[in-house]
């Protein structure tokens, strides 16, 4: 998972338990996105790479669980919220726990797929070009008062460019959420962070959920795949992103040379 593959990832509500080759029980996770190939967990405590592991996965509305195995390929450390997570790829998966799989995450983004295909910034893209986009989407859910990143790291996976389906966010500068250096809210339908998916920089805010939240991530790396496989479209969402930066620009340069802005500089002068 996250080296390579290009399939649709959801975020769902199955419940899943987890637990090494080592240990007899298994122990409570949540889920952060599920894929064919695939799952990402967080934990409350550190988990090695490579090590094999069995999780018992209930997707909603089935009455039993499954119990696939699969290897942690990465774990990253979020000290902003003390918490782990962990990307799993499967390594044994039986072809009825495949068809199970594939089935609950291609119901699951249909949702997604029609908030894609009527969001405005992708409105010259076909229902075909977005049905391709969901290969390299993330969904997130935050928890409220929960920060999604800080200014000044630089983590991979969370670069990238941002859009709220649901919920509130404060950006804030600095790495504090400080009321003094709050910037801004961002609500549904707009964007956030797209600077990250061109360029090589750490984060310039921090980001809070001010109420539970939910986002869907066009990542870095997915993006650099798109890049490879289908350049057309990769073409097409750098036009997006630019529009969207040029929109923020512009939206910045009318703020700093407003009137009022003005008035109160002179006014200072005085």
């Amino acid at each position: 998972m996250g080296q390579g593959d290009l399939v649709p990832r959801i975020i769902t509500n199955f419940d899943v338990r987890i637990r090494s080759e080592a240990e007899g029980t298994f122990g409570p996770t949540s889920p952060v996105n599920l894929s064919e190939t695939g799952a990402c967990l967080r934990l409350c405590s550190r988990t090695a790479p490579d090590q094999i592991i069995r999780l018992q996965i209930r997707l909603a509305e089935e009455p039993e669980a499954m119990e696939v195995k699969g290897r942690i390929v990465w774990v990253r450390h979020d000290p902003v919220n003390e918490v782990y997570y962990c990307g799993l790829g499967f390594t044994e998966l039986g072809d009825e726990q495949l068809r199970r799989i594939r089935q609950y995450v291609e119901w699951g983004s249909e949702a997604l797929l029609l908030f894609l295909s009527e969001f405005p910034l992708f409105e010259e893209f076909s229902r075909d070009d977005c049905r391709s986009l969901l290969r390299i989407v993330t969904l997130r859910e935050l928890d409220k008062k929960e920060i999604l990143y800080a200014a000044g790291t630089r983590d991979m996976d969370l670069q990238g460019l941002f859009i709220v389906q649901s919920g509130l966010l404060n950006i804030y500068e600095g790495p504090q959420p400080r009321l003094e250096r709050h910037l801004a809210v961002v609500s549904p339908g707009q964007i956030f962070g797209e600077s990250t998916l061109l360029m090589d920089q750490p984060h310039s805010a921090t980001i809070m959920a001010v109420n539970p939240s939910r986002l869907i991530q066009i990542n870095k790396v997915g993006f650099q795949l798109l890049s490879e496989k289908e350049p057309q479209l990769a073409l097409k969402l750098m036009k997006v992103v630019a529009r969207a930066l040029v929109a923020r620009l512009g939206r910045t340069t009318k703020k700093l040379f407003s009137p009022t802005r003005f008035d109160q500089s002179n006014s200072r002068r005085l």
